[in-house]
């Protein structure tokens, strides 16, 4: 069912032929800021075809042509060690040429309304970049109450060794796990002796860099909000094919050199590892880590900092 014509443009579910339109969309929206980067992937489902419960909604004007787009998924959540299943809402993509038209509004309320709150997903949430104003401002025109979270994305290059500072780490409060057994998704992931697991986010998507600004001396990338722990600048049109690291413990931390070479002579160039920005990991990883982002998480409900909280891999 289509909804009302707001604005000049409609939302409706999401059709294959929307498909090429999204894509360019995204093609035209690089993310960072001081180096641009550009997603490749294969299709605008890419990511949400992973969840076994998920929606997709465009906006279309009059003419049928595609503004936007957004997706959504059932997706389970551990909190103080019970799953929980939570809204994840995703992949919001607004054509640059009509923004702050209130269309990424639009897509949220659609969202909430036609799948959240139909399946009784009280708490919903996404994860963002910390300098994403954008997305922010939105959210909390979008909902009444919006909390943040914070954690860090560590990135690695596999072309390096990695150095752990301190093997005797604690238990981290926040972590990553990969909380489905779908058959689906033996093709994206696999776990190794340790138990640690390497999520292949490349095979989802990859990033292309764009473009390079030229004052940048060193450093990377991404966002306004980031810690420079080494110095590089990556060259135009090169693609960045990235693994994400779960189920990381003090018991198998030590593995990350052998995984991280292994990565490498796969092909691999990057490797990330999520982290709370005061835990143990980030100070048992930081000074072999390229950079060290912070990210939110942004919910409908309080998250406890200080109450053990394990987020799927694939939200990332």
């Amino acid at each position: 069912m289509m909804a009302k014509k707001k604005k000049g443009f409609k939302i409706v579910p999401y059709r294959p032929e929307h498909e090429q339109a999204l894509l360019e969309i995204e093609r035209l929206s690089p993310q960072g800021f001081m180096v641009k980067l550009e997603t490749v992937r294969s299709g605008f489902l890419s990511r949400a075809a992973l969840f076994e419960d998920y929606t997709a909604f465009s906006a279309i004007d009059p003419d049928g042509k595609v503004l936007a787009g957004v997706t959504a998924a059932q997706v389970p959540m551990l909190l103080n060690g019970e799953k929980q299943a939570t809204g994840f809402g995703f992949d919001v993509l607004v054509d640059p040429t009509v923004r702050n038209r209130g269309i990424g509004r639009e897509l949220a309320t659609c969202v909430r309304k036609r799948f959240f709150e139909p399946k009784e997903l009280t708490r919903q949430f996404t994860t963002l970049r910390a300098g994403n104003l954008t997305m922010l401002n939105l959210l909390s025109k979008s909902y009444r109450n919006t909390f943040l979270y914070e954690f860090l994305y560590l990135t690695f290059p596999t072309a390096r060794t990695i150095r752990v500072e301190n093997t005797a780490i604690g238990e981290p409060t926040f972590g990553v796990s990969l909380l489905s057994k779908s058959d689906k998704l033996s093709d994206y992931h696999e776990v190794m002796d340790s138990g640690l697991g390497l999520w292949h986010t490349h095979q989802v998507y990859q990033l292309k860099v764009k473009s390079v600004n030229p004052v940048l001396s060193g450093g990377l990338w991404l966002g306004n909000r980031f810690v420079r722990t080494n110095k590089y600048v990556p060259l135009v049109g090169s693609m960045l094919k990235t693994t994400t690291i779960y189920n990381l413990t003090p018991d198998n931390i030590h593995t990350l050199p052998e995984v991280s070479l292994q990565l490498y002579k796969q092909g691999i160039n990057y490797m990330q590892i999520c982290c709370q920005p005061s835990d143990a990991v980030y100070h048992a990883l930081q000074k072999s880590a390229l950079n060290a982002f912070s990210h939110y998480i942004v919910s409908t409900e309080q998250l406890n900092r200080d109450e053990p909280l394990t987020l799927d891999v694939r939200c990332l």
